[in-house]
């Protein structure tokens, strides 16, 4: 029953993040006010508010969308796989993210969307499955390999697309996979529960 009760605060905690994000789109579509000043404009100091407000600004809402879709399975998953650590793992991925963008990439305009935390949760997913090697992470590992794969894709330059949002991004899931590589792992297997397990197969 507490369980049940955990995922459906988690769901909502995943779906509340995502209203802030249409939330701030509708503001901008009724005002008429281009938020996009508030993005990350890389080397220069006027544009290190953007490390904090850049996931939450879109340029459309096809940009809002389709990290809409992108970004909730791996909000759930994060939240329900990690529960003690995934808030830590969300901060450090939007703020490392984001600084790694201003600091290291060309100041050619300003860089907004959340696709740079899509890309860190999922390398974060990817990368705990390969450094804690426990099933569950293995299995959500390969589950997020297989869903997000077409991904990769995004980490060459493209004209109007923020490529070097999705490589920080993913280099800062992979430190913090590393970081808390030892963090939230599930409880040992008891000796019984493993000659349970080996009994059900033939070697």
């Amino acid at each position: 029953m507490e369980d049940s009760k955990a995922f459906w605060r988690r769901l909502l905690f995943a779906f509340a993040l995502v209203a802030v994000l249409w939330a701030v789109k509708l503001y901008e579509w009724f005002t008429q006010i281009d938020l996009g000043s508030w993005g990350i404009l890389p080397q220069h100091i006027f544009g290190l508010k953007g490390i904090i407000f850049a996931p939450f600004i879109h340029g459309s809402f096809e940009h809002l969308l389709s990290n809409t879709v992108a970004i909730l399975p791996l909000l759930v998953i994060l939240l329900n796989a990690y529960p003690t650590i995934a808030l830590r793992v969300l901060i450090f991925i939007h703020l490392v993210s984001g600084f790694l963008v201003w600091a290291f990439t060309f100041p050619n305009g300003f860089h907004i969307g959340i696709s740079g935390i899509i890309y860190g949760i999922a390398a974060f997913l990817l990368a705990s499955g390969i450094m804690r090697k426990d099933k569950t992470s293995a299995t959500i590992s390969i589950l997020v390999a297989l869903l997000y794969g077409s991904m990769a894709a995004g980490f060459f330059p493209k004209a109007g697309i923020s490529w070097q949002s999705h490589v920080w991004g993913a280099v800062s899931g992979i430190i913090i996979a590393f970081i808390f590589r030892k963090k939230n792992l599930p409880a040992p297997e008891s000796n019984e529960e493993q000659v349970e397990e080996k009994e059900h197969f033939f070697e």
